[in-house]
């Protein structure tokens, strides 16, 4: 059978967005994040024997992302080394991710133009190709949350076998914290749906895999760390309180999104309005169609509420659901009308509708994308990657090949220096070092660095200060006798969020000067 001019355009366009996202991926693939090398950490411990920990010995649940540091161990395990790891992961699930927006789209999108679009317009994606290759755990989400909507969209009513949807998700949970609210919301749904005793009975039967996967990490974690719940979820919010804070998270989150996805936010908010004109109506008793409507709202609210201080990469998982929320929303509202008999006339019509509005999203959509790659994903990307390569990772080898054997390095960012120092390090952000995190939630982190309140708990031999400055503690800590400098390195900027230079400085500490210092009254220091 010859296959019509729509199918055609749309194997023509699956071939040119894998190439586009070959093509913009491959001037990213040097990216490296100081939180990559935390993974890495993580995973060399494991595929030595030494545990799921940081640093030897410490049982700190400081990763949110255990399936992602298990990958990259096994990999490690067998001699590959863990950062080309993160790459090659990282790339299939890039690749992974596309093919199953395409499956998804094919399944549940009735125009062939705006499914070979909507295709283009993801493989362009800033924010995915951002993190695609930084050996970060975005990718996999990404891909085993796409994975999850295929199962979940698969049959009608949606969700009605949802072991495969729910076993992805859970996955996905085990890499990204945040898509353990998915599971939540199904299961909320369901009794919505069915009324408490059904609900949970068809919750238990259908979620089974999600509980045993899930259930079965939180025992792990309760019974190997001593809690349920990552310590970085509550060193991440330390540091912010207020409204008026919990406010501008919130609006950081919709900047980061309108960012890459801001037609395609107005082209669903404009469609769901013409579907409202229309008298558009869900079905009743089918709560749980809502779902990944619910997911995109609940989670940007979740983060604001807890302050969170978002990253692109958080949010990354979340994006190709809101696209596909859009491009389906445009395909009902205006191009199908269900319930109507259709002449071939009218279907004709709708076809050529749906290519001219399609494009012309799509158009604006690909351009939004391509200059948010050009001016911040690609500049920022060699920045940094080049900035950390002349600063922690060769101090990292520096106290590796200088430092004593059981020395600890205190420092603010800790992945680098770990991996590449194989020393001891105390997080004073608190991530992989729990006692920081009530000192955090009284000062920040600067007055806390200043003020030595790590040497309550800890007596470090080195310090890493950063500051928009060399030797800014010199001047403002009333310690700076006991602190013996080594040297400094800089940033070009440590983000989108914090731009500007960030200069690290490293220091020997003398705790013997210390002590005389801190029986000295603090008015005479």
């Amino acid at each position: 059978m010859t296959p019509t001019p729509e199918a055609r355009f749309e194997r023509t366009l699956l071939v040119v967005a894998i190439l586009l996202c070959a093509v913009l991926a491959w001037p990213l693939r040097g990216y490296i994040t100081d939180d990559t090398f935390i993974h890495l950490q993580y995973a060399r411990h494991v595929a030595a024997g030494d545990g799921f920990v940081f640093n030897a010995g410490e049982r700190v649940y400081g990763s949110t992302s255990p399936l992602w540091v298990f990958l990259l161990a096994d990999f490690m395990a067998v001699g590959i080394d863990g950062l080309l790891a993160s790459k090659i992961l990282g790339a299939l699930a890039m690749l992974g991710a596309l093919l199953l927006w395409w499956r998804l789209v094919q399944r549940t999108i009735g125009s062939p133009w705006l499914r070979a679009l909507s295709t283009l317009v993801w493989a362009a994606h800033a924010w995915q190709l951002r993190w695609g290759l930084s050996g970060m755990e975005t990718p996999l989400a990404v891909v085993l949350v796409l994975g999850g909507l295929v199962a979940f969209t698969a049959t009608e009513p949606w969700g009605s076998k949802p072991r495969i949807a729910a076993l992805l998700w859970a996955l996905a949970a085990l890499t990204r914290p945040e898509c353990t609210v998915l599971l939540g919301l199904w299961g909320v749904l369901l009794l919505i749906d069915h009324g408490p005793v059904e609900g949970v009975k068809r919750a238990l039967s259908g979620l089974w895999p999600a509980l045993l996967v899930e259930g079965g990490w939180l025992v792990f974690a309760r019974v190997y760390f001593g809690t349920f719940w990552p310590n970085t979820l509550a060193a991440k919010a330390a540091g912010g309180v207020g409204w008026d804070y919990r406010a501008e998270q919130l609006f950081r989150q919709g900047a980061i999104v309108a960012t890459t996805d801001g037609a395609l936010l107005l082209l669903l908010v404009s469609a769901l309005v013409v579907s409202a004109v229309r008298g558009a109506r869900p079905p009743k008793g089918a709560a749980v169609r809502l779902l990944p409507w619910v997911w995109i709202v609940a989670v940007p609210l979740l983060y604001a509420v807890r302050g969170v201080p978002v990253l692109s990469r958080y949010l990354v998982p979340l994006l190709p659901v809101l696209a596909w929320l859009a491009w389906r929303t445009l395909d009902r509202a205006f191009i199908t009308r269900t319930g109507q008999a259709e002449t071939s006339e009218a279907l004709a019509r709708h076809a050529r509708f749906a290519l001219v509005a399609g494009a012309f999203i799509a158009a604006l959509a690909l351009a939004q994308n391509l200059i948010v790659w050009q001016r911040v994903v690609r500049p920022q990307v060699t920045s940094f990657s080049a900035g950390l390569e002349a600063s922690l990772i060769p101090w990292g080898k520096w106290f590796d090949k200088h430092a004593e054997p059981d020395a600890v390095v205190a420092a603010p960012d800790i992945g680098a220096l770990g991996y590449y120092g194989h020393r001891r390090v105390l997080d004073l952000a608190g991530l992989v070092s729990p006692d920081m995190v009530p000192v955090l939630k009284r000062m920040p982190q600067e007055d806390a660095i200043a003020q030595f309140e790590f040497a309550r708990f800890s007596r470090p031999d080195f310090l890493v200060d950063r500051a928009p400055v060399p030797w800014d503690l010199l001047t403002r800590s009333p310690y700076h006798s006991a602190l013996v400098p080594l040297g400094h390195a800089s940033l070009p900027n440590l983000g989108v969020s914090r731009p500007g230079e960030a200069v690290y400085s490293f220091y020997r500490i003398d705790w013997a000067m210390y002590d005389s210092l801190a029986v000295t009254p603090a008015t005479q220091l």
